[in-house]
């Protein structure tokens, strides 16, 4: 039996139920250990993106691995109340089989609910009419769209760099669109959201437009596009296609991933002066390992877009690698990435061009003003 000294506690090792528990206990952690090398090896060999043993892990709660220590932390167990081995084994198999946590309903609600997940965002500055309704929802080409994408796909140009005739040598910013179709209702005469994509007439008209105010700005700028379909993994493709640059042009230091919203007009829209602009959203990978310098120029954009345009900038929104989420954004690739939403589905081109030209000024300055520096530490 076990007896208590002055708040130390004894264990009997002779007792069966005793051994069993014990011998149970470190086969599971044999196993476990067993199970995260081989992991790891398999990570080094395939040089997977991002940390996938990071988002099991993730499964589990703070609770449950709290419990874990209990175990061996007496004074865990007496702060948490330990459930004791059985429970531990079974909330953790649970939780990993699941990726629910019993003690938060967002956990199984978003499985079940439409676009519930979309709550597992943190909205870490936001402008004063916005709230998780006003969440960045992405949307997936239509069915029928995905059958050109591939047919698109066959041909040996599909891939395209373009750079404007300004004589900027050096390219300091690239632009692009992961989901390279997604589109604007009044653009194509549609009013069905499930609609809002299109092959050619797509975000990527306003990389463009955004890499030709760059340019007159002063600022080297250069797009990317490449065709592929949902299903193929599109930041593990635009990842390919964003490097592929990169080595092309060694001076840029500044990605742009430039999307549309799928939230509706009223959300995404603010008129000035009488005239209207597509409303921004940052999001902000917290899966990147540059993410604490990402989130810093997310928030600084944002302040000094809405110094100017008051509102105009939603919101900077934080989405970790969870529930779907990519979590990462390719913002790994450098400390000066940002995934851009650029209005929603019931905008318009004009409404997008006025607006990234609003991005470009702000852009170009905090370049401009940086140059110098730079040029100083590489003297």
């Amino acid at each position: 039996m076990n007896h208590r000294y002055r708040r130390f506690m004894t264990l009997n090792l002779a007792r069966p139920r005793t051994r069993r528990v014990l011998v149970f206990l470190f086969l599971a952690i044999a196993v476990l250990f067993s199970f995260v090398g081989a992991w790891v090896m398999v990570q080094a060999e395939n040089s997977m993106q991002g940390s996938d043993f990071s988002r099991v892990a993730s499964h589990i709660s703070a609770k449950t691995l709290a419990m874990v220590m209990g175990e061996n932390i007496p004074y865990f167990q007496e702060e948490i109340g330990s459930a004791g081995l059985d429970g531990i084994v079974s909330r953790m198999t649970f939780e990993l089989l699941t990726s629910m946590n019993l003690q938060d309903p967002r956990t199984f609600l978003g499985r079940e609910l439409p676009m519930y997940a979309l709550f597992d965002s943190e909205i870490d500055v936001a402008s004063a009419d916005v709230d998780y309704t006003s969440i960045p929802i992405e949307s997936a080409p239509p069915p029928e769209l995905e059958k050109e994408i591939i047919k698109a796909m066959e041909k040996p140009d599909q891939d395209r760099t373009s750079t404007t005739q300004s004589g900027i040598k050096e390219k300091k910013v690239l632009i692009y669109s992961t989901h390279f179709w997604e589109s604007y209702l009044p653009e194509l005469g549609e009013k069905n959201p499930q609609k809002a994509s299109h092959i050619e007439k797509n975000i990527t008209l306003v990389s463009q437009h955004l890499a030709q105010v760059l340019e007159k700005m002063g600022i080297g700028a250069v797009t990317a596009e490449r065709k592929y379909t949902w299903d193929s993994g599109a930041y593990k493709q635009s990842r390919k296609m964003v490097q592929s640059v990169m080595g092309q042009h060694e001076g840029i230091t500044y990605l742009i991933d430039l999307h549309r919203d799928a939230q509706r007009r009223d959300k995404t829209t603010k008129t000035y002066n009488g005239k209207s602009y597509a409303r921004f959203a940052f999001v902000v990978g917290k899966s990147s390992k540059h993410f604490e310098r990402n989130l810093k120029l997310a928030r600084e954009l944002h302040k000094e877009i809405n110094k100017q345009y008051p509102g105009l900038s939603r919101a900077v929104i934080i989405k970790e690698r969870t529930n779907g989420n990519n979590g990462e954004y390719n913002q790994s690739l450098s400390p000066n990435s940002m995934l851009v939403e650029v209005g929603g589905v019931d905008n318009t081109f004009e409404e997008a061009y006025r607006s990234v030209e609003v991005l470009a000024e702000v852009l170009a300055q905090r370049i401009h003003d940086a140059t110098p520096v730079m040029q100083q530490e590489g003297s």
